[in-house]
């Protein structure tokens, strides 16, 4: 099988949450540039929250030959065999249980793997992803 590649699903509801924080963010740094010792306290929790809503841009899924792999951002990525999927589930909804995840939008896949683990993936053409999978682990 040849490698299939997923762009992540960005929603509307992404921006509106977004844009707002991004603000207050903002508002928070320069009130806080007036005494500079809170500096040292905003500017990194900036950067805590701006990495998470910005590093989805650049996760992706990928379907190897022998594994699905997920890239969440930056730095963290998961691999997962294929004989370790025991399915795939789509969902809609606002919060995902795993805070380890690439979900940016409503709708959002469950892959479900080893015994208890779950991952949540929202990526352009999920119907499409959930196919695939399941041809996958069904041979």
């Amino acid at each position: 099988m040849e490698r299939r590649r997923f762009k992540p699903l960005v929603d509307k509801l992404f921006f509106i949450l977004f844009i707002p924080t991004l603000l207050l963010l903002i508002a928070i740094t320069v009130v806080g540039a007036f005494a500079p010792l809170s500096l040292l306290v905003v500017i990194p929790l900036d950067l805590f929250v701006l990495y998470f809503f910005i590093s989805p841009f650049f996760g992706y899924v990928e379907m190897r030959k022998t594994s699905l792999f997920i890239k969440y951002g930056f730095f963290l990525k998961k691999d997962i065999p294929y004989n370790r999927i025991r399915g795939v589930e789509k969902k809609r909804k606002f919060y995902t249980e795993s805070m380890l995840s690439l979900k940016n939008a409503m709708e959002h896949v469950d892959v479900k793997y080893n015994t208890f683990d779950v991952t949540s993936v929202s990526v352009e053409g999920n119907d499409k992803l959930i196919e695939l999978i399941n041809s996958i682990i069904k041979k």
